[in-house]
């Protein structure tokens, strides 16, 4: 059927199963007694197929919904499903050392556990130590599960289209929930922020994996269309075409510029731009900004331009710092955290404490209608500054490096590759994560299961493509 193996056809029908059965039994006394056999065919999945598991988490990732044990809360299905691949990595670790040494000492992971050793040192002398450590956790299981479990999963590159078909068909659900939810409210802009609930926390977590998978979709679709079958052709195709319709009504500013830049990027790299000359190129830009802030901010502070008009409005509206009251809040939020890192410049408040240290740190004429505190909505809107007020000067030099080697290495093996698959694979994970570089400029989203594990998978991706070119260059230097 549809040209699927027999147990391909098995774990289809299987999931359709249980999924009908949450459908029907959901909210219902007794319900929980549906959750068995779903626990059943887990097990069985990853009894047999690690990957097929890895997948079915990809799969679950967008729709999970938090469920809350006092101050405590977990997402489910995915985050058990995590925890229990971190319990057989420390396992397969012990037992199959030599098999995973080439991925733990891979620079890129090596970064990756300088960063959670990081964390763990500033999470010792947090001012929170509690929500740091469980912050830790968070992250340990994030990266176990994706950088870790999918370099190994994503040894086999045909993985790495898997998984985006797999975490993209679950997304692809979430749109039609949210686009259905929200055309009853006339695709009101106003209301564009929560309609996602409660898969999502709001628009801009929503936009930016839907930009990300959209990104890498559409790499493939226009390079690789001649290979894929015809129905794995019109699967990224309606998964493109969902994600556009995602980024589209989510109305977010950063998602749609997002989309600009990696075209920007993109023409760097078909010019051939090394890795060196962005490097510079990119620190001329920090210098002059830097240099030249209070002009730049005395031109946009006339901008008059404000959200929620039309697409236009809201990209002109970005540069509003005066009016506009989400760009004023944000600003208000990276002068407290400024403060907050005078204060604490080398070890920081602890990781995950922002939101609950930030608002002493907030001046009244600063403030907006959404400013909060206490303690409960939003977080330093900066995957750059975020690292730096919460682990200090150390915690965003890692973030930086774990970014700019990522860069490094991607763009070696997409212009060294002379193999198309491999080179094709590379620009799509390249460009989804340029995506998500850029949207951090304004919001930070990794301590969120949807983005985390989308970001430490195309990590692991970019890993396991090392590593299969490195070995083919070896095999190469020995034959001849």
């Amino acid at each position: 059927m549809f040209g699927f193996k027999p147990v391909h056809q098995l774990y289809f029908f299987s999931a359709i199963a249980l999924l009908l059965i949450a459908f029907l039994t959901w909210g219902q006394p007794g319900y929980t007694i549906a959750i068995v056999p779903a626990l059943l065919a887990v097990l069985t999945l990853f009894t047999f197929s690690n990957s097929n598991a890895f997948l079915l988490v990809a799969f679950c990732t967008p729709f999970s919904v938090k469920l809350l044990f006092g101050d405590a809360g977990i997402n489910v299905p995915n985050e058990p499903l995590m925890l229990f691949f971190l319990l057989l990595f420390i396992f397969k670790l012990v037992k199959n050392w030599e098999q995973l040494k080439p991925i733990i000492t891979h620079p890129l992971s090596l970064i990756v556990l300088l960063n959670l050793s990081w964390i763990c040192i500033t999470s010792v002398t947090s001012v929170l130590p509690l929500i740091s450590f469980k912050f830790l956790l968070a992250r340990v299981w994030s990266v176990v599960f994706a950088f870790y479990w999918g370099a190994i999963v994503f040894a086999q590159t045909r993985n790495i289209k898997r998984f985006f078909m797999a975490y993209g068909a679950g997304l692809c659900l979430v749109i039609i929930y949210t686009t259905l939810n929200h055309a009853s409210t006339g695709f009101s802009q106003a209301k564009s922020m929560l309609v996602m609930h409660p898969f999502m926390d709001d628009h801009t977590v929503y936009s930016a994996v839907c930009a990300m998978v959209l990104v890498f979709c559409a790499v493939i679709l226009l390079r690789q269309y001649r290979n894929l079958s015809f129905l794995g052709f019109w699967f990224f195709v309606a998964i493109c075409m969902l994600c556009l319709l995602g980024v589209a009504f989510s109305y977010s500013r950063a998602a749609a510029l997002s989309l600009v830049f990696v075209l920007g990027f993109y023409l760097l790299l078909r010019w051939r731009m090394s890795f060196k000359s962005l490097a510079g190129l990119v620190t001329i830009a920090v210098i002059l900004t830097t240099v030249f802030s209070r002009q730049i901010y005395q031109e946009v502070k006339f901008n008059r331009a404000v959200s929620g008009k039309n697409l236009a409005t809201d990209i002109r509206s970005i540069s509003n710092v005066k009016t506009d009251e989400s760009n004023v809040e944000r600003i208000n939020r990276w002068e407290s955290g400024y403060r907050m890192f005078l204060e604490k410049p080398w070890l920081g408040f602890g990781p995950g404490t922002y939101m609950f240290t930030y608002s002493p740190y907030q001046k009244a004429h600063e403030m907006t209608s959404i400013s909060t505190t206490h303690g409960n909505m939003g977080n330093m809107h900066s995957e750059y500054f975020g690292p730096l007020v919460e682990s200090g000067v150390l915690g965003l030099l890692i973030t930086l490096l774990l970014f700019f080697t990522f860069l490094r290495i991607s763009m070696r093996i997409y212009y060294q590759s002379i193999n198309r698959d491999i080179k094709t694979l590379c620009l799509a994970v390249l460009l989804a994560m340029v995506s998500y570089f850029f949207h951090g400029l304004l919001n930070n989203f990794l301590d969120q299961d949807k983005v985390a594990v989308l970001f430490w998978a195309m990590m692991g991706m970019v890993v396991a493509l090392d590593l299969k070119e490195t070995t083919r260059a070896r095999n190469i230097t020995i034959s001849n």
